[in-house]
């Protein structure tokens, strides 16, 4: 069998992956449709209940931005055998209804192109994940940016930094409160995440040499930043995407931890 028949079936077997789970969604979301349907108590109820969620950044993600956090937290399952990683990413993009596009320049910083193999297979896993895991091995990764997922290098993406302003005044009242969480965001090593110094007398100077002579160019650094804002309770945080994501999860699981302390504190009464 040549290889032009060969890449024509597994590009079918993929093909027919998806539509199947596709399918499968479709009838899972109908027959729950069936078993239950709407009442008018049960609109009522639903209506009662909503409530306004907290904002727990700013800007706030648009539309089409939270459509493609959803669509990364998505069950996925796909079986590459050898399949160039452009046809990997048109794969996912139909299966998910969702844009990806490959930044070619970072693939050839890296010596590699959208054609290069990739050969996993991967089920029940989350399509955030089943990214990751495909694009580790190559030095890349992924990145929401301009409303698409990008696959990129890991180089590429460290230096693609967001800016959100996090709203900590649940946490934070005093410049000790602040100073204790903004050590607490360094420490964890969210993501693998890099960070500038604090102040001044933590940076190095980046020193070159002039035959003997020694000269002290300037501070050079790399990573994000966190700037403390008392006066709208807030921290400005510059990082890269998946370490803000780290961070809205950091923040999340302690206020989290807060709340069920103090339902058992209420209950110990």
């Amino acid at each position: 069998m040549d290889m032009t028949m060969q890449s024509n079936i597994n590009r079918c077997k993929y093909v027919l992956v998806a539509v199947s789970i596709v399918t499968a969604n479709w009838i899972t979301a109908q027959v729950h449709a069936e078993d239950k349907p709407a009442t008018k108590s049960d609109q009522s109820s639903k209506s009662v209940k909503t409530k306004k969620v907290r904002q727990l950044f700013y800007p706030a993600l648009t539309e089409r931005e939270e459509k493609l956090q959803r669509a990364l937290q998505q069950e996925t399952e796909a079986n590459f055998p050898e399949i160039p990683l452009k046809e990997v990413t048109t794969y996912f993009t139909d299966l998910h209804n969702v844009p990806i596009k490959i930044q070619s320049k970072a693939l050839e910083n890296l010596g590699i192109s959208a054609e290069e193999p990739v050969d996993v297979e991967l089920s029940k896993i989350s399509l955030k994940n089943a990214l990751l895991q495909i694009l580790d091995p190559l030095e890349l990764t992924f990145v929401v940016d301009r409303e698409m997922i990008l696959i990129t290098s890991k180089d590429r993406a460290s230096e693609m930094m967001k800016t959100r302003v996090y709203p900590v005044g649940d946490f934070c009242s005093t410049p000790d409160d602040y100073n204790a969480l903004e050590a607490v965001i360094r420490n964890a090593r969210l993501a693998e995440a890099e960070w500038k110094p604090s102040g001044i007398s933590g940076l190095s100077p980046a020193i070159t040499t002039y035959g003997s002579a020694v000269k002290v160019d300037a501070y050079k650094y790399d990573g994000g930043t966190i700037s403390m804002l008392p006066q709208s309770k807030s921290l400005v945080i510059s990082q890269t995407y998946h370490a803000q994501n780290a961070i809205v999860d950091l923040l999340t699981q302690l206020r989290q931890a807060r709340a069920d302390q103090q339902k058992t504190s209420g209950q110990d009464l």
